[in-house]
């Protein structure tokens, strides 16, 4: 089936929710809570558009249901903020679809390179997802995402 990207509004704030929040290990390690409410999500939209990053849902045919949400930052330098997946939506090689329709869309705006963060300690470990997508890197940083700040390493990759 095609995945298509889509923008993220206000009315979208349930399907969002639904893919947080099949995802508690994840929510707790990056978020310090295990579920997140509509009201998160909308303060979230807001936070990102301010912040210079559009937020999209990732959809199984045109229309169809939401398998994955993400926030993403164009310009040369582009930044990948955020990329979930619905958990019933993983294993399935979604999250390498879904990364190269992200890639594309930013190559397509003229992005000419991207930047991910990964959480250290994550217990899915997502490092190796990445490295294997071409993703390099051994910068640190910190990141802040509600009250929990966690030390993260940067990746980038050329478009």
């Amino acid at each position: 089936m095609e995945l298509f990207l889509r923008p993220a509004a206000r009315q979208d704030a349930p399907e969002l929710a639904a893919i947080y929040n099949s995802n508690p290990a994840f929510l707790a390690h990056h978020l310090g809570q295990r579920q997140v409410d509509e009201a998160f999500l909308l303060s979230e939209l807001e936070e990102m558009a301010g912040a210079g990053f559009s937020s999209f849902l990732i959809t199984e045919g045109e229309g169809g249901p939401a398998v994955a949400a993400a926030d993403l930052r164009g310009g040369e330098g582009a930044y990948l903020s955020l990329l979930i997946l619905h958990h019933a939506a993983q294993g399935r090689g979604l999250g390498r679809r879904c990364a190269s329709l992200l890639e594309e869309r930013l190559r397509a705006g003229g992005s000419r390179t991207v930047r991910i963060d990964v959480v250290d300690g994550h217990p899915g470990n997502p490092l190796p997802f990445w490295r294997r997508l071409g993703y390099e890197g051994s910068e640190r940083v910190l990141l802040t995402w509600g009250e929990k700040t966690s030390s993260a390493l940067v990746l980038r990759k050329e478009l």
